[in-house]
């Protein structure tokens, strides 16, 4: 099981009513897309992290963990989104000359930058709570209540399936490879990787077969009744 879907389940909150974690994570979030206030981006910060982490009780190390992949992406974004190419050597606070062209920052990028940071932390953080305190079958619960079509929602059953036994399958194939000295050299690496996704297909395959038998033998209609 994923770390955050371990999380979902075991949180303080996991019994809590969905609709009104949805609605604290769609507050949050309408607040951090609309509002453009530095000091309230802070507060939805702090407030969602403290619910979170104090309320909730998720786990610190695995809350930092999970903000990282999105915050280094923004913060390489925010950075290309500072610079700034011209013909000119107006309004720059710090610029470098190529040729006829000025690359550099001003005032304006460097804090329209801070702002859009910001923005889309708070929005992380806001959906982060949705993630980290509702498993999942709440949120089938929560579309089957907005009345998303039956369709939609049997797509993200089996995504949802699909990814344990995708990651469960790479698990046991690299294991077995690793046993074999399948990645002691660069050689060696790249056969057993080449090697490793042609068994993964052909197991995903045998799995998706499974499945749609099992299936048919529990008269399955197109709809997962939860």
């Amino acid at each position: 099981m994923l770390e955050i879907d371990k999380c979902a389940y075991t949180n303080a909150l996991r019994n809590t009513n969905p609709m009104a974690k949805l609605l604290i994570s769609f507050l949050a979030l309408t607040i951090s897309v609309i509002i453009n206030n530095i000091m309230l981006h802070f507060l939805v910060m702090l407030i969602v992290s403290f619910l979170i982490i104090f309320i909730a009780k998720v786990n610190i190390k695995l809350y930092i963990k999970c903000l990282r992949i999105p915050i280094y992406f923004l913060i390489i974004g925010t950075i290309l989104n500072m610079i700034n190419i011209s013909f000119e050597n107006q309004g720059f606070i710090f610029n470098i000359k190529v040729f006829n062209l000025y690359i550099g920052t001003t005032l304006f990028s460097v804090k329209n930058s801070i702002y859009i940071l910001l923005r889309a932390i708070s929005s992380v953080i806001s959906i982060y709570f949705l993630i980290l305190t509702t498993p999942f079958n709440q949120l089938i619960i929560i579309l089957k209540k907005l009345h998303i079509p039956d369709t939609l929602v049997e797509l993200m059953v089996l995504t949802y399936r699909f990814i344990f036994i995708f990651l469960e399958e790479i698990k046991d194939i690299y294991k077995s490879q690793e046993l074999r000295f399948g990645y002691i050299n660069l050689k060696n690496s790249y056969n057993s990787t080449a090697l490793l996704i042609k068994i993964l297909f052909f197991r995903m395959m045998r799995k998706y077969e499974d499945m749609s038998i099992t299936l048919d033998m529990k008269l399955y209609d197109g709809k997962f009744h939860i």
